[in-house]
């Protein structure tokens, strides 16, 4: 996955980051991502799903500060 925040674009899928403390950062409906595939999407619209590929992300990366963690733990449970 992509997460693009002024223009800038990291392509890489990795692992939530367990040791960091976490951002404080929501996701706006205007926010976009980018999947390998080259679909530009906000992935919170279809559940981490980039519907082109069609590939399922597990991760997400925050805009604000790069970091990643689990796309379901931005789900209400």
């Amino acid at each position: 996955m992509c997460a693009v925040r002024d223009d800038q674009c990291v392509e890489v899928d990795r692992e939530p980051d367990q040791d960091k403390t976490r951002c404080d950062w929501s996701p706006r409906r205007e926010d976009k991502w980018f999947c390998a595939c080259g679909h530009e999407w906000n992935t919170f619209e279809t559940g981490g799903v980039a519907l082109p590929c069609p590939h399922q992300w597990t991760t997400t990366q925050r805009l604000s500060c790069s970091q990643w963690s689990a796309h379901s733990d931005w789900y209400a449970k």
